[in-house]
């Protein structure tokens, strides 16, 4: 009988960080595909469940402080935004968040507003 390793992470928690100057601070990205290099692009079979990313503070060097990027074959699941305050130090603009095949549960200050639309 072969051997499957379980696909899933799950019960991942970020709790009361300050973040200084950081690329994306809050991530979740299951599409990554370095420098466009991927030569596979279906979409991740590892099932993300219980994540949380709670009382996060700072500023943030991207423009996108905020990335949640599931798969479509496996959306996110039980994933809490909850009590964010990051602010963008670059030029134009504020901070933005996206998010894709996940609903998180949102609550407390949200900044930036949790989940925008990517434009």
């Amino acid at each position: 009988m072969a051997f499957f390793p379980s696909r899933t992470a799950s019960d991942i928690h970020f709790e009361n960080i300050i973040m200084n100057n950081v690329s994306n601070p809050i991530l979740i990205d299951q599409g990554y595909c370095p420098n466009s290099q991927c030569s596979n692009q279906s979409p991740s079979k590892v099932k993300i469940s219980n994540v949380s990313f709670k009382n996060i503070k700072g500023t943030s060097s991207t423009k996108e402080a905020v990335k949640l990027i599931c798969s479509n074959g496996v959306p996110c699941q039980q994933v809490v935004v909850a009590d964010i305050d990051l602010v963008y130090k670059g030029a134009g603009g504020s901070a933005t968040s996206t998010s894709v095949n996940v609903k998180p549960t949102v609550s407390g200050k949200q900044n930036p507003p949790a989940c925008t639309p990517k434009q």
